[in-house]
């Protein structure tokens, strides 16, 4: 890399030279952007973006303190390059965490998930694979996804395999997948301390007696309590990769959780003012990560991030429990895997992890703004809502009353030809009713045949659903 050299420039220099400052730090980028992609990497989200932009700015050009007022981020924002986007115009990226290749398991990838950018709605959904989940490729072969690294470095080189879980969570997800950024847990511990720690609200008490011991020969107790948690390095790695006492799938919520505290830690605090932090920081990402977001590219990705509301983020995970949201996988008999615990997807195919991933990626204001959803048994099958209702849950739908549909007087009414009705709406200047949560209305128009039909005797209140989904003689045939 370049020796770039900083001076101190005595008078402040006149507005005329801020084009020159443009296109001295134009050229700048176009020579960094021939650097080796692992110089230019992922520190858990778009931590890393702001490292790259900074160091560019008050560390390679030499005039941060010359002219202090100026708002840098403002002028290398406007210099970013677009994004490759999906045909929906979301982009979307892999994000890989590993353990780098000095210690037992290090070719093995602890982190697989999905990042999903929608730059119009300003939302991104957060998706995880575990690492248990067995895949089955032409290409790169058949295996638990985390080992697929390990068992393809040989062939395709220790940079050029990452690329592979593109494809690999394409296939996954139905998504098109368009970068990836990975990132060791070196770099991890150290960005953490870099920042001064981050803040984390722990869901639950973690007692872990079988967290691998610093040269992975033996254990250490990890323990955490419930409640918001000041975390330094270690103790944020820890808390991400504990899953003996409880559960991978617990844990990919917990790596949501870290990656969007160390995004607020960044953007709350002075970090991208302070030019030792941003040594610290660029010193830890430089040498750890990979990626093949162009610098340009980073500092689009950058702009995103800058006014971006952590309430328009989507965390998903899949795992193995069908009663609750996500719930499409399963635990297969060992004797068919070589002994070996996995995960497979249900029917061993993706088709509805795919359903799924339609709904979080393409459909997430139906998550982000969730409609009360009630199910109404208007047949003579006994327990057919429950039924539903569970299914419509497995996808994410907000289900909060189950029962039969009632007559006037209270006795269960039957009916020939299913509905859905929805009990929230309004009427505009030309008289059309306008039904709320139509995103909702149109994603049950797939799990639920029947009409959408405005409830106009409904008095909406907290006990009253949003929307109900009204099943008639009709609905198994």
């Amino acid at each position: 890399m370049a020796d770039f050299r900083t001076r101190r420039i005595r008078q402040r220099p006149p507005l005329k030279l801020f084009k020159n400052i443009k296109d001295g730090l134009l050229k700048a980028i176009t020579a960094l952007s021939k650097l080796n992609k692992k110089q230019w990497s992922y520190v858990l989200g778009v931590l890393s973006i702001f490292i790259a932009v900074v160091i560019v700015v008050k560390v390679s050009v030499g005039i941060y303190n010359a002219i202090q007022d100026f708002q840098f981020r403002d002028l290398i924002f406007s210099m970013g390059s677009d994004l490759k986007k999906d045909d929906n115009g979301y982009t979307n990226i892999a994000l890989l965490g590993d353990g780098g290749h000095v210690r037992d398991g290090a070719d093995l990838i602890d982190t697989i998930m999905v990042a999903s950018l929608d730059f119009k709605n300003k939302t991104a959904t957060l998706f995880s694979a575990p690492r248990d989940l067995y895949v089955k490729t032409e290409k790169y072969g058949s295996a638990k996804i985390n080992e697929l690294y390990r068992d393809n470095k040989k062939k395709l080189g220790e940079t050029d395999t990452y690329p592979l879980y593109k494809d690999v969570l394409s296939i996954i997800t139905g998504l098109d997948i368009q970068y990836y950024i990975r990132i060791d847990f070196s770099a991890f511990v150290e960005v953490v301390d870099s920042l001064g720690g981050i803040t984390v609200d722990v869901k639950e008490p973690i007692y872990d007696p079988y967290y691998p011991n610093d040269t992975d020969s033996g254990y250490t107790v990890f323990t955490l309590d419930a409640g918001v948690q000041e975390m330094d390095g270690e103790t944020a790695l820890k808390f991400v990769r504990s899953r003996k006492t409880t559960s991978d799938f617990d844990r990919a919520s917990r790596q949501q959780q870290v990656i969007m505290a160390i995004r607020e830690k960044t953007l709350a605090g002075d970090a991208l003012s302070s030019p030792r932090t941003i040594k610290k920081l660029y010193d830890s990402i430089s040498k750890n990560m990979n990626t093949d977001l162009s610098l340009r590219e980073l500092i689009a990705l950058a702009s995103f991030a800058k006014g971006f509301d952590t309430s328009n983020v989507l965390s998903k995970v899949i795992h193995d429990d069908p009663s609750r949201e996500g719930g499409f996988l399963y635990t297969p008999e060992r004797q068919y895997y070589n002994g070996q615990f996995v995960l497979v997807p249900d029917g061993n195919n993706y088709d509805l992890i795919h359903r799924y991933a339609d709904l979080i990626f393409n459909k997430r204001d139906i998550f982000l703004s969730p409609a009360k959803i009630e199910v109404l048994n208007g047949t003579k099958e006994s327990g057919i809502a429950r039924e539903v209702a569970s299914n419509l849950n497995r996808f994410g739908f907000n289900i909060t009353n189950i029962d039969n549909l009632l007559d006037k007087n209270g006795k269960k009414k039957l009916i020939d030809k299913s509905f859905i009705r929805y009990n929230s709406w309004e009427v505009d200047q030309s008289g059309t009713v306008i039904a709320h949560f139509k995103s909702t209305l149109d994603a049950l128009s797939g799990f639920v045949k029947g009409d959408a039909i405005a409830n106009d005797e409904a008095k909406i209140d907290d006990k009253v659903a949003d929307i109900s989904i009204v099943l008639g003689a009709d609905f198994n045939k």
